[in-house]
């Protein structure tokens, strides 16, 4: 199971687990989407977890690209050249004064709103570049402000010595290659559902919390048994109004 293998390579709460499996599967239905909410990976200090995280999630979303810097120009072009899934870490070094980065990424959150345009070659004719594509985002401290309102935050914590977890396997690669091709198989034979689904929204998210949830709550329905109610617990206790 997908939820195991998350809580056994990072330590997490379980709500925080059912987020990241909904949104791993998030990245192969990302073109049927109308929004498509960050996830921002974030914690009080190092060695909580971060980088395992993201190298895990290289591992099973769709078309991973990881990074550990990226200026605002190839943010873009990427997005427009291969339609990946960034997963972009030590975003705190070099995200949080770069205004026009943060405007990109704030871009990506509602697909008819997801362009740039820009002025390119010698002629300086202008193009249109979207910004499109599913994002992890992880940083050490507070995610900016914009950024927050655009994401599922996932905060990890330090382990106390006496909790443990499981070292990612050196050929993960190969080691999650099942899994992949399930999530596939699955979203592919579900996309069209997706893309129609109007899923109940919990009392107690506020609007752009709702809007962030919705494509996650609508996976979580079509996965049917305990997804939909244990989805709907998540969304609360990881974004719901009064959550510290």
């Amino acid at each position: 199971m997908l939820l195991e293998a998350i809580k056994r390579h990072v330590h997490l709460f379980t709500s925080a687990a059912i987020a990241i499996v909904l949104w791993i599967v998030f990245t192969y239905l990302h073109d049927y989407a109308r929004i498509s909410p960050l996830l921002g990976v974030t914690s009080p200090q190092k060695r909580c977890g971060k980088t395992t995280l993201l190298n895990l999630l290289g591992l099973l979303v769709h078309r991973p690209l990881p990074t550990n810097n990226i200026t605002p120009a190839a943010l873009f072009r990427t997005t427009e050249k291969w339609s990946p899934t960034l997963l972009v870490d030590e975003a705190d070094t070099f995200a949080r004064d770069a205004d026009e980065l943060r405007g990109i990424l704030n871009s990506g959150h509602n697909r008819a709103q997801a362009y740039v345009i820009r002025t390119v070659g010698q002629e300086h004719e202008p193009k249109r570049f979207t910004t499109w594509a599913p994002k992890a985002v992880a940083l050490i401290g507070k995610l900016p402000d914009t950024l927050q309102d655009r994401a599922i935050e996932i905060r990890l914590e330090r382990k106390k010595s006496s909790e443990q977890v499981c070292r990612l396997p050196a050929h993960g690669t190969g080691a999650f290659s099942d899994s992949r091709r399930k999530i596939a198989r699955w979203a592919d034979d579900l996309a069209e559902h997706f893309e129609v689904a109007e899923p109940e929204i919990p009392i107690g998210l506020h609007d752009r919390a709702a809007d962030n949830w919705e494509p996650l709550l609508a996976i979580a329905d079509l996965a049917g048994g305990e997804w939909p109610v244990e989805a709907r617990k998540a969304a609360l206790a990881l974004t719901g109004q009064g959550r510290g």
